[in-house]
């Protein structure tokens, strides 16, 4: 009778057993396949970041004044004594921004759904970087605005780096 007490007790619970195996290998996979999008997110932010200094690092240059110095994580301008820099800060997604005239806390964040880049800035509303964002940048750090093409309605006057009238309304460039 011992054997066959010993049989039921190895059968029993065995369907329990099974399903929670079944639960916990679900719970498993779930975990390691969010490890692997969050991974995939992460290296996608860290190029997208890479690509942005390489791209800041060409406007730079294309800028034709002033020093430009760029390594892996940081892209600088030195001109006419001020400067701007461009750091990676954090995991992959934040690039902090440092330079004369510069808030503290001003940085640049990518938006992955937009695919895009944005300048916060405190005290300011978000920008899209190459839309009105480094233009702002350019403007705080270096005390310099770039001519502009008339339009209609506008003066294109610049003087010692300021406009000399105020663009038209809803002008300003786009806000995230």
């Amino acid at each position: 009778m011992a054997s066959d007490e010993q049989g039921n007790e190895q059968g029993r619970g065995m369907s329990l057993a099974a399903r929670l195996r079944a639960a916990v290998d679900q719970r498993i996979d779930a975990s390691r396949r969010e490890e692997e999008a969050r991974r995939a997110r992460l290296e996608r932010a860290r190029r997208a970041r890479a690509e942005l200094l390489r791209d800041l690092a060409t406007f730079f240059r294309a800028f034709g004044h002033g020093k430009t110095s760029s390594t892996e994580d940081q892209v600088a301008l030195r001109f006419e004594g001020r400067s701007l820099r461009f750091e990676a800060h954090g995991d992959a997604d934040e690039v902090r921004v440092v330079g004369d005239g510069v808030p503290e806390g001003a940085r640049l964040s990518r938006n992955e759904e937009l695919g895009r880049w944005g300048l916060h800035m405190p005290g300011l509303a978000p920008r899209l970087l190459f839309d009105a964002g480094l233009e702002e940048l350019i403007a705080r750090a270096f005390e310099l605005r770039p001519s502009a093409v008339p339009e209609p309605g506008l003066s294109t006057e610049v003087s010692a780096g300021r406009e000399a009238s105020n663009p038209a309304p809803g002008r300003r460039g786009r806000s995230l």
